[in-house]
């Protein structure tokens, strides 16, 4: 098939949906599909992803206004978007137009309207679906910006969501139909991941943007707490984000440098090897409209290795933490303490809830991940 994708988010920018995107586009290209890729030409200046991606990919940037400026550019980018989708859609004999939604940019609106124009289906792949909750002038531009994404969600072909919770946000937040809304989870490159046959039984680990709804402050809290039952317990917290420098101003407060390592923004092909000898892996620890039955990458990639993992009940799906199978839930600083002191005390334990996080990430594979998409076009 031959592919127009249009994304926002795209190298150098860093991030969870960076990684699926060039994770998606390479992988089509590996199933035998041609892929054109427009993205806004962009002026970034955070952390640069720098990934290998397919040299049968055609990459095209378009003009930005506000380059600079990401939350203007993401509104404005639109127009040249769609003009220069137009302009190759009309050249070039493509089969549909896959997009990435997020409410923060306008990019799918572009995309679902260039399919209308060009007679072709467009895919809706759902990222993240709502905002945080605000206030004031920011709740008003949200409300005219939800507007303009459910008509762009209900004019799409098919809405991709990653589990049923995020399907229903869909059909009652933006008023798309359920049978056009179809569950397509995250996915994982298996062959970046092996499970270690040396893990360090002490090891706990988190990987990914530090932001407020991570939850990392509640963990630093519980540390003391945790160390009382097992001092030689070592939290490896890798990535960088907003919450950075407060995390460590906590550490250094309540004297934690011996047991917390910030490693700071790494490669992500280092990501496997600093992942693979946890222990235990750490998912989302507060639960906000953003955590709420999430599918974060790390996750996936934690299971990729084989980690239990430990998050906020209600922030995760069952399709990926079964609680007492590959890891556990918790509620409180207090059950958060106990669970992670349970599985460092019990080697046996991590052994099993490996085995099952193995097992469990296999549906998770990009393979079977892209030709689940693929059917569903192909259905339309």
């Amino acid at each position: 098939m031959r592919i127009l994708i249009a994304t926002f988010h795209f190298p150098p920018i860093s991030g969870g949906g960076v990684v699926v995107i060039v994770d998606i586009i390479n992988k089509l290209v590996e199933l035998g599909n041609d892929v054109t890729v427009i993205t806004p030409e962009l002026d970034w200046s955070g952390e640069e992803y720098d990934p290998k991606i397919n040299p049968k990919i055609k990459v095209i940037r378009t003009k930005t206004p506000h380059r600079s400026n990401i939350k203007i550019a993401a509104r404005r980018c639109q127009s040249n978007i769609k003009e220069k989708m137009l302009e190759i859609g009309r050249k070039e004999q493509f089969d549909f137009i896959f997009t990435v939604f997020h409410p923060f940019h306008l990019v799918p609106k572009a995309a679902v309207e260039s399919a209308k124009k060009l007679n072709i289906p467009s895919i809706v792949k759902v990222d993240d679906a709502i905002y945080e909750k605000s206030s004031g002038i920011k709740s008003i531009q949200r409300k005219i910006e939800k507007m303009i994404n459910g008509k762009t969600l209900r004019n799409a072909n098919n809405v991709l969501v990653s589990n049923n919770d995020t399907r229903k946000i869909i059909n009652t937040e933006y008023n798309v139909p359920l049978e056009r809304i179809s569950i397509v989870p995250n996915g994982v490159d298996l062959s970046m991941f092996n499970v270690s046959k040396h893990r360090n039984p002490r090891k706990i680990v988190f990987a990914g943007a530090m932001y407020y709804h991570r939850g990392l402050d509640i963990l630093l809290k519980a540390i003391p707490k945790i160390l009382k039952n097992v001092p030689d317990a070592k939290f490896v917290l890798i990535g960088s984000g907003a919450e950075l420098e407060k995390l460590k101003k906590i550490v250094s407060k309540n004297n934690l440098a011996s047991s917390v390592e910030f490693t700071g923004w790494i490669n992500r092909d280092m990501i496997p090897g600093k992942i693979s000898d946890a222990s235990v892996g750490i998912g989302p620890l507060r639960l906000t409209d953003v955590t709420t039955r999430a599918l974060p990458i790390k996750v996936l990639e934690y299971m990729a290795v084989g980690l239990p993992i430990i998050a906020q009940e209600g922030t995760l799906s069952e399709d990926v933490l079964v609680n007492e199978k590959n890891g556990y839930f918790f509620n409180g600083e207090d059950d958060l303490v106990s669970k992670i002191t349970l599985l460092l005390d019990k080697p046996e334990k991590i052994e099993r809830m490996s085995q099952e996080s193995t097992k469990m990430v296999q549906k998770f594979s990009w393979d079977s991940v892209i030709r689940n998409i693929i059917e569903k076009v192909n259905k339309i």
